[in-house]
């Protein structure tokens, strides 16, 4: 399995990082926040491959590209189905992104699929559950091949992320804020780098990568790895945009 982060920042675009998203074996997006779109054209894959977009939940920064990116396919002449699935009442969410964007249902000339997961559903290859966040959130695991990989999406320390993610080859976590930073994390349902390790540790997950740093805390990449590796017990990768991760 292939992991290339399209955006390993969060909350808002950064001089260095574009909003949440990450590519899967150049099939499936996880997210596709703002910024995750030129990231996405910067990789050259074909995206006639892309089969399915995967929205864990609709704060802007996790689901403000997606209408660009469906523009993106469209104009650039896609003939392939394309899935969107997204979290209980994400279908309504996605009606008024088109409509707020003048975007007409007879638009899109490529087969689109709009559904909604149900928490702790699984589909196909893929697990599910929610996440403690402020707002409604998808985990996800996908498996394939004999390995895995978790991707949090956004959540506080979660007992539920932490079994989802039971010895995966690859835990994507995110890491909003630093020790100091607790109790914002903890007034917006965000992790700490310490969190992540400690969720990485318990899961015993093989591999922890780091993801969702915000612009105030891009200069202190250094303390994310070592919060992090400190509860952990292992190496952590502090995700960077483009970056790719194989397993």
């Amino acid at each position: 399995m292939k992991l290339q982060f399209l955006g390993s920042g969060g909350s808002s675009v950064g001089a260095k990082r574009a909003c949440p998203s990450i590519l899967i074996d150049e099939s499936k997006i996880f997210d596709l926040g703002p910024g995750s779109v030129i990231n996405l054209r910067r990789t050259r894959i074909d995206m006639e491959r892309l089969s399915t977009i995967f929205i864990s939940h609709c704060h802007a920064d996790h689901v403000s590209d997606l209408i660009p990116f469906l523009w993106t396919v469209q104009i650039d002449g896609r003939k392939n189905p394309l899935k969107v699935i997204g979290p209980p009442g994400f279908k309504s969410i996605f009606q008024k992104l088109r409509e707020c964007t003048n975007t007409p249902d007879t638009f899109f000339t490529f087969p689109l699929t709009v559904t909604e997961l149900p928490f702790g559903k699984s589909l196909d290859n893929i697990q599910t559950c929610r996440t403690d966040h402020s707002i409604p959130t998808l985990a996800f695991k996908i498996q394939s091949g004999g390995q895995s990989i978790c991707y949090t999406a956004d959540t506080t320390y979660s007992p539920k992320v932490v079994e989802l993610a039971r010895d995966v080859d690859l835990l994507v976590h995110e890491a909003t804020f630093l020790e100091d930073q607790a109790p914002i994390a903890e007034l917006t349902r965000h992790s700490t780098a310490r969190m992540a390790g400690r969720s990485g540790k318990e899961a015993n997950a093989r591999r922890l990568a780091l993801f969702h740093i915000p612009p105030p805390n891009e200069h202190r990449e250094v303390e994310f790895h070592k919060q992090a590796s400190e509860a952990y017990g292992r190496e952590v990768v502090v995700g960077t945009d483009l970056a790719t991760i194989e397993i």
